[in-house]
């Protein structure tokens, strides 16, 4: 995984992206306006997925903060589109990095052994299934792992989170926090 230094106030790295309807999107057209940036793992990711659902479920709290939601995938738009924006009706901008050079730019990379052979893991997947979660299937291609980042009005981490694992999501609250504090 490639190294990357963000300590909170340090500026963000650029960010920018088409997005899925094909309008180029970028983090600088933000500024003066809190951001959050999610990057997303695979389309099948059901764990990227109930992530996405809870950040729809805090609409409204995210508003109240004025910020924009960026969510940043590196898979097949016609899948993501599909499994987010006609299933969950995404109210959030969807940017697309398939050569996953922003991922690399922000600190993420492939998930190793070491984000797969986690007990908990299999545990969380079992849990979700009996839930009736999709999971869908892998393009093939290795994983790539994602990350949760609040972007102040001045462009600066205000918050920085690199999932270790598929389930190592923190939780909107801590993002709600961050925003709150900028």
């Amino acid at each position: 995984m490639p190294s990357f230094a963000s300590s909170l106030g340090s500026p963000a790295p650029p960010l920018e992206l088409p997005s899925a309807t094909g309008e180029q999107q970028s983090l600088s057209q933000f500024r003066g306006r809190p951001v959050v940036v999610s990057f997303l793992g695979p389309a099948h990711c059901m764990f990227c997925r109930a992530h996405v659902i809870r950040l729809i479920q805090a609409r409204r709290e995210l508003e109240a903060t004025t910020a924009q939601v960026l969510l940043v995938a590196y898979e097949d738009p016609a899948a993501l589109m599909s499994q987010l924006f006609r299933d969950l009706q995404l109210p959030f901008t969807l940017l697309l990095d398939s050569r996953k050079a922003f991922y690399a730019q922000w600190g993420m990379g492939a998930a190793g052994w070491g984000a797969i052979m986690r007990p908990r893991l299999y545990w969380s997947v079992i849990r979700m299934m009996l839930r009736g979660a999709r999971t869908g299937t892998s393009s093939g291609e290795p994983n790539y792992l994602g990350g949760d980042f609040v972007i102040d009005r001045a462009g600066r981490f205000a918050f920085a989170h690199r999932q270790k694992s598929f389930y190592d999501r923190p939780p909107i609250e801590s993002l709600l926090s961050a925003l709150k504090q900028t």
